[in-house]
């Protein structure tokens, strides 16, 4: 987005002071929550979904370039309904071996109940060749059947990649 102004002293000096402001009231309330709370962590509990894959994708050479790819995989719905995933997705290398991930995945069941979502995740690549990214699925509200319960929601998940390409896929209700 570009913004054209005759006076750019007046936007950068408008822009500065709506940040510092921000700032410390985002630091006062903070320090008040500090003060008289302690720290909570949120319990996600077990993952709803369990989904095991192999992939064979390694990390881009070049900052800035985006990989399109499909993929598939077989999981586990609260350890009982078995689904089929597939979907689509387009990383964006960034510096620091990191990424930008999105793009759009479905599930199927063994009877055909469907149920899609659109993902958005921040992958990492490391050191000893594995790879792993933290997201957020937003299910639309067509899912039906057994997968029913998807739809609306927004979910996080957890997708963990070894050097030899076995990928471990989890995600949990975020509710």
């Amino acid at each position: 987005m570009k913004f054209r102004t005759k006076n750019n002293n007046a936007l950068i000096s408008i822009i500065g002071f709506v940040t510092l402001s921000s700032m410390a009231a985002i630091t006062q309330y903070t320090l008040a929550i500090d003060n008289t709370n302690p720290p909570q962590f949120m319990d996600l509990g077990n993952p709803f979904l369990v989904q095991h894959y192999h992939d064979t994708a390694g990390k881009p050479e070049t900052t800035d370039n985006d990989t399109s790819a499909s993929f598939t995989g077989e999981g586990k719905i609260n350890g009982t309904v078995n689904i089929t995933a597939e979907g689509n997705g387009t990383e964006t290398f960034r510096s620091n071996d990191t990424s930008y991930i999105q793009g759009k995945a479905k599930y199927v069941t063994d009877n055909k109940d469907i149920a899609t979502y659109n993902f958005y995740a921040i992958g990492n690549y490391h050191p000893d060749g594995s790879f792993g990214s933290n997201g957020i699925a937003i299910f639309d509200d067509g899912a039906t059947g057994e997968l029913s319960f998807l739809s609306n929601l927004a979910e996080i998940y957890k997708d963990q990649v070894d050097k030899n390409g076995t990928g471990t896929f989890l995600m949990w209700d975020w509710r």
